[in-house]
């Protein structure tokens, strides 16, 4: 409809133009200048609209210009656009607008970033937390405005699925926690929290299950002494007291067990934020620690497979411990061959470790890390676990930035998959290297 209305109106521009002509052509005979005011009266007309647009143009927030049907129809078209805000336009000011008005006045800190990560606006909330000016520091980058190496990579790597945590200030208490979100076509919603009650909190949590546990490994230590020295001088015949002895010697093996647990997952915890970049064989590891195992458990079938041959880079003994949690658990929960293997993924390096036991309901598996959740309390106490298996699992796959999977089906046994990032793998003897797919 537009394309006819539009032709329609030149057409009779056109004509108007020539019917001008054939006027001057009457009274002076003289066709050259006939066409020359027919093609003069059409080029004004068409010069006088697109002034009319282009006045238009430059102040779009006012009514298009009426100029004919055709035109007008196409103009209507483009205001009808324009006043929606089409995707080609800045996001920052399709987006920003509402934004600033609802979160100006939020008590939270609240900040919006560009692509690059150049601060466009910040509420007064954020000023103060921040200790910044949003007049002095428009256009900056967030990593200058508050400068950590931290910070930078976190931006670089554009992971914000977990919220960062930083101690910007001179002060060794006081901490932020940012949380990333993004919006628009390349804009990020920042919102910034003190976290310095938080953080204190969880520190005080591990320092105090830390210290616990290191104060009372002396003391079970003497009494497992005693116990010892006591099963060795019970007569062969008073079994009462034997089997009260050897109830006692089990029960605080595992309680040591618990405490040596404790130990290492405060100690991985308190490291977790550290760098972990020394190059890991994994197939080496493997091997070494399938050998460990297997005199163990001598009346059980170890696989040990290894098609990929990459390394890690990470902590050899924070990685040790967390496969040796995932075998033994296999071994105590099944009793067919456990498989290990190391492989190549889409993604980046997998451990897998493979069981044929009585699997494990779905219910449970999202809660299988958390420290103590037992599946059931009566096989966890007849194996001698201590709980802290998994919760040891997921925390070495946090500090190597690595995702835990867990495929399990009652019945059908369960997998374990320990998923590392390709900018992890190494080849080996050379510097990081992507991960191929297999």
């Amino acid at each position: 409809m537009i394309e006819r209305n539009f032709f329609l109106l030149e057409s009779r521009r056109f004509l108007l133009s020539l019917a001008g002509g054939g006027v001057c052509w009457l009274f002076t005979k003289d066709w050259m200048l006939s066409l020359l005011i027919a093609a003069s009266v059409l080029a004004a007309s068409w010069g006088w609209q697109l002034v009319r647009v282009y006045r238009w143009f430059a102040h779009p927030e006012d009514l298009p210009p009426i100029g004919g049907a055709g035109v007008r129809s196409i103009l209507h078209d483009v205001y009808v656009l324009r006043s929606r805000q089409p995707h080609n336009a800045p996001a920052t000011q399709r987006s920003q607008p509402y934004l600033k008005e609802s979160l100006a006045s939020m008590r939270d800190a609240a900040l919006i970033i560009d692509g690059p990560g150049n601060l466009v606006w910040c509420n007064d909330a954020a000023e103060y937390l921040l200790g910044i000016s949003f007049a002095e520091e428009e256009g900056k980058l967030l990593s200058k405005i508050l400068p950590g190496k931290s910070l930078r990579k976190y931006l670089r790597e554009e992971n914000f699925q977990k919220p960062l945590r930083l101690k910007p200030g001179p002060d060794p208490e006081f901490c932020l926690q940012f949380e990333f979100s993004r919006f628009g076509a390349n804009d990020r919603l920042v919102f910034v929290k003190d976290a310095t009650e938080q953080d204190k909190l969880e520190r005080m949590r591990r320092d105090f299950v830390g210290n616990v546990s290191h104060e009372l490994r002396t003391p079970l230590t003497v009494i497992k002494g005693y116990i010892e020295t006591l099963q060795s001088l019970v007569a062969g015949s008073d079994a009462a007291l034997k089997k009260s002895l050897l109830s006692m010697d089990t029960q605080a093996s595992r309680m040591e067990s618990l405490i040596s647990d404790l130990l290492w997952l405060s100690r991985i915890e308190s490291v977790e934020g550290e760098r972990k970049d020394d190059q890991i064989n994994m197939v080496e590891l493997l091997a070494d620690l399938c050998g460990e195992l297997t005199p163990a458990w001598v009346d059980r079938d170890i696989e040990l497979l290894t098609p990929s041959s990459q390394h890690i880079l990470g902590d050899a003994a924070e990685l040790r411990s967390a496969i040796s949690n995932l075998v033994i658990n296999a071994l105590k929960y099944s009793e067919a061959v456990v498989t290990v293997k190391w492989t190549d993924t889409v993604v980046g390096p997998a451990l897998l470790v493979e069981d044929q036991g009585q699997g494990i309901d779905a219910k449970h598996i999202p809660r299988l890390t958390e420290r103590f959740y037992r599946v059931e309390k009566s096989r966890s106490q007849a194996t001698g676990g201590t709980g802290l298996g998994l919760a040891i699992v997921k925390h070495v796959a946090v500090s190597h930035d690595a995702k835990l999977f867990v495929d399990s089906q009652p019945g059908r046994g369960s997998t374990f998959r320990l998923v590392f990032p390709a900018d992890r793998a190494v080849i080996a003897g050379n510097s990081p290297a992507a991960a191929t797919s297999a």
